[in-house]
């Protein structure tokens, strides 16, 4: 077992202690005041002790509420917007760069296109290159020394501004700043040159911009430190003091009083103390420690395909706890009877999520935690689970995820068979038996309707590869499929037969096959990007390459992978799908680009023409990064003999392993000696050619 899983384990087992220390049942509350507004006191209620009276939940909001709104607003000083602004004064001048007399006007229509107005008189000014360049200075100058000092709105309607600088608060007075005129006028009073002036008020006003901002961060941190100076009590009650008398109509006041006291009785009357508790608790602790590590090592075990990622153990653990905490709802919270738990979903969830096997181990593990919290009665637990064993069956034989009626009818048949069983036994009368019937009725319906629910979240949001997913995402109406054969048919024509190598291969490693089919159609989605650039989509793509810098290039290649992994996030696709696409070059070399920079002596940097990886760490991946640089090489041969794609195979596997692309792969050599024996009859059925037959 590694040590993350323990440290999951000993966490699952911490959280069922503390929840079991939080509702342990000799945790009693020894009297209950349920008086209602305006209902007479049937007896004299005093304080039994000291207690603080705390204020209503809506009391309490409003003057929290009223206190964050009196917090005057923190603001900052841009460094983006004077950022912009200098980009702003770069972009106008650059349309005077490498022109001539003759392009006033061409320059005037640029400038209006791109939003900068200038008159004709200040663009001919700007014509002249030794101005231009000492103007370009005296702006870049002095607009820094104004932001730098901060300009605020004019619609500002307090004469001092807090002002958030290296995480504390400075007041500052308006006079020491600038509002936005204030600050062209000033930039313009600052020219010397006074035929210039229009120029620079010009200029002024597409460049300048208030850059004193509110600092949402810091407000909010104001508001919230304001909501906590307000008092969560109205004053405190006295032991012995009278809090309502008898015969006397209850008030607000009276209520919140007692509300107040039942708040503090649980602190001070509970049936066993602390440290009984505690060590009750510690015991849950141990108990709970044993059942999933034994529960753990029995997954392990004999289902090793299932459980070798966190997520999983996440899920398992994640399940137990969700048991639980439904068993407390109803039970503690609620007090209604345990047979409305509903059992059935965690064990359900799981079952589904992995395999009907694990979900029969697991009903046992959660019969035990359940009854754990019911105080130790196993009567309506164990009900519940045997009902529960009616739903595995009907996911044994469920073939498409949205088929959720039969789980429910067999839940229904099996609560209805245990119930009538166990009522038999226990010589209940109907009133009771029929009032048990309805309580099962709803805790199957509610299991399902949970397992409906939370089913996709599990699978999306923790991007787990499971066999309906992946066999979603193999269905060719596929939108992203879709896209990509409309889009990018080499690509997908490519992926298509990557994807033939990829799961012959991979299911004779042991490896997901089905998840190396669904890598390989995807591993190469980034390229809808930029479809054009890519020799298999476009055979003049050699043409637009050569019109780059090797540089150019190589990035557009390298960011298929990044553009890959966008689109894989943006559709949900699972994490080990995601990894595959990351991981199908590795951190190799661009060779071609990387020839061609040195060929035409460009100032490069190495880094610039290798992918970002990481290596392939997964046999699935590994066999994709294969089966995709094979299929490539072999379609490019001239000769598609056995002799010249065994070459390729071999090729291939040899510079893969001398690149350092294997080192973190768990295939071992025998495996690859496997893998060029699968890929190669399937090579040899899609490229070879036909045979010429003589003609008549």
């Amino acid at each position: 077992m590694k040590l993350h899983k323990i440290h999951l384990i000993l966490l699952a087992s911490i959280i069922i202690a503390l929840l079991h220390f939080i509702f342990n049942p000799y945790r009693v509350v020894s009297h209950i005041y349920d008086l209602k507004l305006g209902e007479i006191a049937e007896k004299d209620i005093n304080a039994p002790f000291d207690f603080y009276v705390y204020k209503s939940k809506e009391t309490l909001e409003a003057e929290q509420t009223a206190a964050a709104a009196k917090v005057q607003p923190i603001y900052k000083v841009s460094e983006n917007l004077k950022f912009n602004a200098q980009k702003n004064l770069d972009f106008v001048f650059q349309h005077f760069i490498l022109q001539d007399g003759s392009d006033i006007q061409k320059i005037s229509r640029k400038l209006r296109q791109n939003g900068y107005v200038l008159s004709i008189e200040n663009i001919k000014l700007l014509m002249n290159d030794k101005r231009r360049i000492r103007l370009y200075n005296f702006l870049s100058e002095n607009i820094t020394k104004i932001f730098t000092i901060g300009i605020y709105s004019d619609s500002y309607r307090y004469q001092e501004i807090k002002i958030s600088k290296a995480n504390r608060i400075v007041n500052y007075g308006l006079n020491r700043l600038y509002s936005l005129e204030e600050a062209k006028n000033k930039l313009v009073s600052w020219h010397t040159i006074l035929d210039e002036r229009p120029l620079i008020h010009e200029l002024a006003d597409i460049i300048l911009i208030e850059n004193i901002i509110i600092d949402q961060d810091m407000t909010e941190l104001e508001k919230e430190k304001a909501k906590e100076m307000v008092s969560l009590t109205l004053g405190k009650v006295q032991k012995n003091e009278r809090i309502i008398g008898k015969n006397q109509k209850s008030t607000s006041i009276e209520l919140l009083k007692l509300q107040s006291l039942l708040r503090a009785q649980k602190d001070h009357q509970p049936t066993r103390n602390n440290l009984q508790l505690i060590l009750s608790s510690f015991g849950i602790f141990l108990l709970s420690l044993l059942i999933l590590i034994l529960f753990d090592y029995i997954l392990v075990l004999f289902f090793p395909s299932n459980f070798s990622s966190i997520p999983r153990t996440i899920i398992i653990l994640s399940s137990i706890l969700v048991s639980i905490i439904l068993t407390i709802v109803i039970n503690n919270i609620f007090v209604i009877p345990s047979l409305i738990i509903p059992f059935s979903l965690s064990v359900l969830l799981v079952a589904l999520i992995f395999n009907p096997h694990i979900g029969i181990l697991f009903n046992f593990i959660t019969l035990i935690f359940v009854s754990i919290f019911l105080n130790w009665s196993f009567t309506n637990p164990m009900i519940l689970s045997l009902t529960t064993f009616g739903g595995i069956i009907a996911l044994k034989h469920m073939k498409k995820k949205q088929e959720f009626y039969p789980i429910t009818l067999y839940l229904l048949i099996s609560f209805l068979i245990v119930n009538t069983a166990v009522s038999l036994i226990k010589f209940e009368n109907i009133t009771i038996y029929f009032w048990h019937l309805l309580w099962g009725i709803i805790s199957c319906i509610t299991s399902v309707v949970g397992l409906i629910l939370l089913t996709p979240f599990v699978e999306r949001k923790l991007n787990l590869a499971t066999k309906q997913i992946l066999l979603e995402l193999l269905d060719f109406d596929n939108e992203l499929l879709k896209k990509m054969a409309t889009v990018a048919p080499g690509t997908y024509h490519h992926s298509l037969i990557v994807g033939n190598l990829a799961e012959s291969a991979a299911e004779a490693v042991g490896a997901n096959h089905l998840l190396a089919r669904v890598g390989s159609y995807y591993h190469d989605i980034g390229k809808l990007e930029n479809p054009q650039f890519f020799i298999e989509n476009n055979p003049d793509s050699p043409d637009l390459h050569d019109k780059m810098m090797a540089t150019e290039s190589a990035l557009l290649i390298r960011n298929h992978i990044n553009n890959g992994l966008a689109l894989a996030r943006k559709y949900s696709l699972p994490k080990p799908v995601i990894d595959i696409i990351q991981q199908h070059h590795g951190n190799g070399l661009i060779k071609y680009f990387y020839n061609k920079a040195i060929e035409t002596n460009l100032d490069f940097d190495e880094e610039q023409f290798y992918y970002s990886g990481p290596r392939a760490f997964t046999k699935e991946s590994s066999i994709v990064m294969i089966a995709d640089i094979v299929e490539s090489t072999t379609k490019s041969l001239d000769d598609f003999s056995e002799k010249r794609i065994k070459k390729v195979l071999d090729d291939t596997i040899h510079n893969l392993i001398n690149e350092g692309q294997l080192d973190e792969s768990p295939l071992t050599l025998k495996e690859l000696e496997k893998i060029k024996t699968y890929m190669l009859p399937i090579l040899m059925g899609v490229y070879r050619k036909r045979l010429e037959y003589p003609e008549n």
